[in-house]
Formats: structure tokens, C-alpha cells, sequence
């Protein structure tokens, strides 16, 4: 059966959605313009409370689309959040391209996602094509740390498999594997004391986190480890010994023993570069401490190359000459933290580019072509029939 997209019918949906506004914790309007959407194609919506859990105005949007066909049901899921700049969006066309006009994000990531999924089912309905029961997911406040997805109602959702439509890699490359990450928030106390009258009564916390991550393995630890310390904030007077500093980081394994080992390191040096440390008082010695807190922002995701929406998605690529590529991503998206609920779902690249910037892009023949992988994927889904794995 062929399925086809109506590309401009597509190309409209995503400029307009791209024009609202959706920041992280504001994606109101967005999702209420979907649900208009969604309720319109026959699905049942609603939304959960992960906006109070995170400290947003919306929840995300979950639509169940019934099947045409007795089959298991499929998740397909992208995000509704934007970085900023992103309160006045204006997309423009030019060269097979959509970008914005330089002042702001485009919002490819992820509305791109979201109108490839809203076309690929208004194609299936209009080829009267099979139809399995449909799960789309659309999450809030992803750029925050997959806030959206962590706080899911997942007792909603019956789907084992699926596909998260959010890469900006060329289109035959598929994301099957990505690291779990802990964030690690830590403060170091050292002793104030005037640095020109009485230095030496004093530890400065700054030194001592110096001498701490002059220590620290960070970067590229080995193939599946990276770590980073990215916010360093302290002091408040340059004649005062620091006695407060607070770092922010991050490690990240596709290996959860190696997560672990890392995460103990950047620990251990603080222990290391505290311990000895005192200075005298009129009460005996004052030592400086620190306080370590680690904590895990998502799961590893490693889907396996038999998955059936592997399979599905291949052969959706085979169709238009391409040859699927299973990669390893160094980040996390929502896939991750569906992984660990018990959903395998691949990522799917939507044609975005240079995402997180005011020069980010959408290329046109690629987005339409991953409208009409998703729509093969859906469509050979149904024609698996029920409880076939």
C-alpha cells in the first residue's frame, strides 16, 4: 500500500507550530492546540500532572489513537519544550530549507518530531491503511534534564515499543544506545578570615576545590565515560578567604559499574584535597568539610539489534535507498528514561540542525522522509498482528 505525505500540509503544521511559544515549564498553548489536533484525528487525551511535579503550567499531553486492527500497541513520543530564545518565532523557507530569521530558535527540536508524528497519522487515515493502537507521548520541559518524561504516568501507558522522534543526525542514522547520567552537586566549606590582616586563620574553599579538581579525571574517561564540572560559584569580596564554594557537574556512562566508579571519583578527590586541612582557633583547629550529592538524572538505554521496530524502521529505509545505521549517542533524550520504564524506543532523526542556537535549521526532504518512515513503521505494525515479538 502506499502511503503518502502531503508535504505541504506537513510544512504548514510545523511552521505553525513552531510560532508558539513553548518554553520550558510554558507549553499551555502549545499543548492545547494539539489536543484541538488530536481529538480531531478520533484520539482520547489527556494530560498528567508532571507540570506540579516539575513546577510548570502543563502536564504532558498523552493521546491513545484505537487501532483499525487487532495488534500490540505502539508509543510514538517528542517533546513540546523549546530553548530560548523562543517567544517570537518566525520560520521562513529558503533552499529546502526552514530556519528562523536569525533572532531566535527554530524549535526543530522537537516540534519537527511532533508535526512528523501528527502527518505520518492523518497519511495512514487518509490510505485507509492498518492502524494499531496508537500511544503518542508529547513531554514537557525535556531541556531541563527529561523532567517531562521522569515524571510520566506511566500506569497510562500499555506500550512495550516505539520510537522517540528527536535526533538531529543525518536521517539513516538510528540512536539504539545512549549513557545513563548522575548529577552531582557539591559544597565545599572552607574558613573565612581577612585575606590582608589574618590569611593564614583562614582556608579558602576556592583552593581547596582547586586542588580537588586538579585531581579529577574529567572529559573523555574512556569509550562510554565522560564526566564534566560545568558551574563553579564563590566568594563575595576579594579581601575575604572563600569560605564557600559550590560546583555543578555531571558523568555519564553507557556502563552503569563504570557510571558508579566515576561518580565515586570526583567524591574521593574532594575527601583527598580536604583531608589534613585544619588551621588553629581559639577553640583548637577548624577543618574544612564538603557535602556530595550525586544523583541519577536518567538511565543507559541499549536496544537490542532483534527489536522488532529495528526491523520496521530498516526496512522503511530500504524502501528509499538508504541503509540503517544503529548508533551510540554521548546524550540523553526521553528514550532514555522510557527505556528504564520498560519501552524500547529507537530514535528517529527529524532533519533538524544545529539545535540550541538562533542559526538552527529544518531540512525539508528529510523531515518529509521521516514522516514517511513513521508511517511505514506504524502501518508494518499493524501487520504484525498481536503478541508477535
Amino acid at each position: 500500500m502506499n502511503i503518502a505525505i502531503d508535504r505541504r500540509r506537513i510544512k504548514e503544521s510545523f511552521m505553525e507550530l513552531a510560532r508558539i511559544p513553548s518554553p520550558c515549564g510554558g507549553e499551555g498553548a502549545l499543548a492545547r492546540r494539539l489536543e484541538r489536533e488530536l481529538k480531531g484525528l478520533g484520539a482520547r487525551v489527556m494530560t498528567d500532572d508532571a507540570g506540579r511535579k516539575t513546577g510548570g503550567r502543563c502536564g504532558n499531553l498523552l493521546a491513545f489513537l484505537p487501532g483499525t486492527v487487532p495488534a500490540e500497541p505502539l508509543l510514538l513520543a517528542a517533546h513540546m519544550d523549546t530553548v530560548g530564545p523562543c517567544s517570537r518565532i518566525t520560520p521562513l523557507e529558503k533552499g529546502g530549507r526552514i530556519t528562523s530569521d536569525g533572532t531566535s530558535v527554530l524549535g526543530a527540536d522537537c516540534k519537527a518530531g511532533i508535526a512528523a508524528m501528527l502527518e505520518a497519522v492523518r497519511a495512514l487515515r487518509a490510505a485507509g491503511a492498518p492502524v494499531p493502537p496508537l500511544e503518542l507521548v508529547f513531554t514537557v520541559s525535556e531541556e531541563m534534564g527529561l523532567l517531562g518524561s521522569r515524571h510520566l504516568d506511566y500506569s497510562r501507558l500499555s506500550a512495550k515499543r516505539g520510537m522517540v522522534l528527536d535526533s538531529e543526525r543525518p536521517l539513516d542514522q538510528v540512536t539504539v544506545s545512549a549513557p545513563a547520567a548522575d548529577r552531582v552537586e557539591i559544597k565545599v566549606y572552607g574558613v573565612a578570615a581577612h585575606a590582608g590582616v589574618a590569611p593564614e586563620k583562614g582556608l579558602s574553599a576556592i583552593k581547596l576545590a582547586s586542588e580537588a579538581l586538579a585531581m579529577m579525571r574529567l572529559g573523555r574517561i574512556d569509550r562510554e565515560t565522560t564526566a564534566n564540572i560545568g558551574v563553579i560559584r564563590g566568594g563575595d569580596a576579594i579581601n575575604v578567604v572563600t569560605p564557600l564554594v559550590e560546583l555543578k557537574g555531571e558523568a555519564r556512562s553507557h556502563r552503569l559499574s563504570r557510571l558508579k566508579k566515576q561518580t565515586g571519583h570526583m567524591e574521593d578527590c574532594f575527601r583527598r584535597a580536604l583531608n589534613g586541612k585544619w588551621v588553629k582557633s581559639e577553640g583548637g583547629r577548624l577543618k574544612p568539610s564538603y557535602e556530595f550529592f550525586a544523583e541519577r538524572k536518567y538511565p543507559n538505554m541499549k536496544i537490542p539489534g532483534s527489536s522488532p521496530v529495528l526491523r520496521l524502521i530498516s526496512e522503511a529505509m530500504r524502501k528509499r535507498d538508504m541503509g540503517m545505521k544503529k548508533i551510540a549517542s554521548g546524550g540523553g533524550t526521553d528514550a532514555n528514561v522510557m527505556y528504564g520504564h520498560g519501552i524500547e524506543a529507537p530514535v528517529l532523526s527529524t532533519g533538524m540542525r544545529e539545535v540550541h542556537t538562533t542559526g538552527e535549521y529544518l531540512i525539508l526532504d528529510e523531515f518529509y522522509a521521516c514522516a514517511e518512515i513513521a508511517a511505514d513503521v506504524i502501518a508494518g505494525w499493524a501487520s504484525r498482528g498481536p503478541g508477535v515479538s
